[in-house]
């Protein structure tokens, strides 16, 4: 039993010495998850395996917090699935401000979930049920090398167009479809894209797919009615014609989106955009 005791110490004693100052580490509860409480000594564990960092703000006063605390983090699916697919970073909201002014955190709870380096690939504010959590967790890519790849090329240069373009089109692959549309807005600033009016185009058709899956029609409708202003002999047309209809639709402009489907359907009749149009029109 004695020795039992000792080995279990031994290498509790191992893995804080192996993640460096004990004062970075923390576990809730043996056995529990492993909290890094300095983001910068989690980003050497991330970039190390190319893990995905979940980023835990909370405060003495948040009592959704406590309850996550109390609740959720001990369920031994969660600490199993959180231990396994990324690392974890508590961070104090009153007591690492710069932090939190950085990610422009609101509210609390608020949990953010980075690539190795700290860049934002999406975040979920309030309470997370184990389930909800659980669900997110494992939805969420075991390995981000390709994103990091990108991002220390963006480290070098954070205005290349091109690496810009890069990150957007990963994140949009990969579901992160904010922070690919946060970079897709960035690459449409730079000269480059000015200048080039197929990657303009690319770029802005990308933006408005994403927002049809963040069911945002606004940001949606705006982006596809300046595509088919933009590019009026767009080669597509068929497309920008469907997103903007979807868009109306999720905004409840049905009007408008009944005479914009229509136009799909009578433009473009043996279309694969037609079809989706006629589908969405039944439906209206």
């Amino acid at each position: 039993m004695l020795n039992s005791i000792r080995l279990k110490m031994t290498l509790a004693l191992a893995i804080l010495f192996a993640f460096g100052a004990a004062g970075t580490l923390r576990a809730e509860e043996p056995g529990g998850i492993f909290w890094f409480k300095d983001i910068e000594k989690a980003s050497e564990a991330a970039i190390k395996e190319n893990k995905i960092m979940m980023v835990d703000f909370w405060a003495d006063w948040c009592a959704a917090c406590k309850f996550m605390d109390a609740d959720v983090y001990p369920d031994p699916e969660v600490i199993a699935t959180v231990n396994e697919r990324v690392v974890s970073v508590k961070i104090h909201f009153d007591m690492q401000q710069e932090l939190a002014r950085k990610y422009g955190i609101p509210a609390l709870p608020f949990m953010l979930f980075t690539n190795s380096y700290g860049t934002k690939l999406f975040y979920h504010r309030g309470i997370l049920e184990k389930e909800n959590l659980i669900m997110i967790l494992k939805a969420l890519p075991k390995d981000v090398a390709e994103i990091n790849r990108i991002d220390r090329g963006l480290q070098e240069d954070n205005n290349s167009a091109d690496g810009l373009v890069a990150m957007g089109a990963e994140m949009r692959q990969t579901g992160f479809y904010e922070s690919s549309n946060d970079f897709y807005t960035r690459a449409l600033k730079q000269n480059d894209l000015k200048k080039d009016a197929t990657k303009r185009e690319a770029a802005m058709f990308a933006i408005g797919k994403n927002a049809l899956e963040l069911m945002d029609g606004k940001t949606a409708a705006a982006t596809f009615e300046k595509c088919l202003k933009d590019f009026p002999k767009s080669a597509n047309r068929a497309a920008y014609l469907l997103g903007a209809g979807q868009a109306y639709a999720l905004d409840e402009k049905k009007d408008k989106a009944r005479k914009t489907l229509d136009s799909v359907v009578s433009e473009f009749p043996q279309s694969e955009s037609a079809s989706k149009a006629a589908e969405i029109l039944k439906q209206l």
